[in-house]
């Protein structure tokens, strides 16, 4: 199987500590893959890059850096590339397709969202918004894990388990609130590009309580590119059910998992 090199980018307030079991599934059900992830300007790795107020500024500080990974000696720089971004960084990946089109060969867009395609009281929900604000502005880091997983993962058993990470995670990669606000903007004020130049696979989820199914739909319908949908996981699939995440990637691809 030919490898392909995957450049997974996370969403909004969230780093690559963030992906949980994602990356180790995905190269287990997905032949060939080899994941390496970069973290949003402002976050994790990145905390000392300031945090733009556009998508498209996004796009152009993670590719400034995407090209340094490539030429590091890191990776297999014989090997072809897809990105997958979640949320925020599914609008980081079709920015970036949408200006840099040789990047990458192929993308995976989860639960993410436009302007131009769906209103506001669709891309955060009416019900999520108390939970949402309270994270934000919570004085207690497990207050505000505990209301940020609430609204992205519908794996109760893991609840407890996954905060418990993120608090840990929080201790060396503090999640500045003037990034999230930066974040929350340009989210706010992206817009679809016309069309996608390579093949892109939608994932979203019917009981996403953070952001409204037909977001998804929209953008996949919008670029003429298939969809995947999930019956029961949360807006974080990656937490919630990974190996249908990965799976699906493969499917699509035409590989055996």
């Amino acid at each position: 199987m030919n490898p392909m090199n995957w450049l997974f980018l996370k969403g909004l307030a969230r780093s690559q500590a963030h992906w949980d079991r994602q990356p180790g599934v995905f190269m287990e059900h997905v032949p060939g893959a080899r994941v390496y992830s970069l973290d949003l300007p402002g976050i994790g790795e990145a905390a000392e890059r300031r945090a733009p107020w556009r998508v498209a500024e996004i796009a152009d500080d993670l590719r400034e850096r995407f090209l340094e990974l490539r030429q590091s000696g890191e990776v297999d720089a014989s090997a072809p590339w897809a990105i997958l971004g979640i949320s925020l960084g599914g609008m980081v990946a079709m920015e970036w397709l949408k200006s840099y089109p040789a990047d990458f060969q192929r993308a995976v867009i989860i639960t993410s969202s436009a302007g131009n395609l769906s209103p506001p009281w669709k891309r955060l929900l009416p019900s999520a918004g108390p939970n949402y604000l309270r994270a934000m502005f919570a004085k207690d880091v497990m207050e505000t894990e505990r209301r940020s997983l609430a609204i992205t993962t519908n794996d109760l058993e893991r609840r407890d388990e996954l905060i418990a990470d993120y608090i840990e995670i929080g201790k060396t990669c503090p999640m500045p609130l003037q990034t999230i606000k930066r974040q929350l903007i340009a989210a706010t004020r992206w817009r679809a590009p016309a069309h996608l130049p390579i093949p892109t696979l939608f994932l979203g989820t019917e009981a996403d309580h953070m952001v409204h199914s037909t977001c998804t739909r929209a953008l996949a319908t919008h670029f003429g590119m298939p969809l995947r949908m999930h019956e029961t996981a949360g807006h974080e699939i990656p937490h919630d059910d990974p190996v249908w995440l990965a799976k699906q990637v493969a499917g699509w691809m035409g590989l055996d998992a």
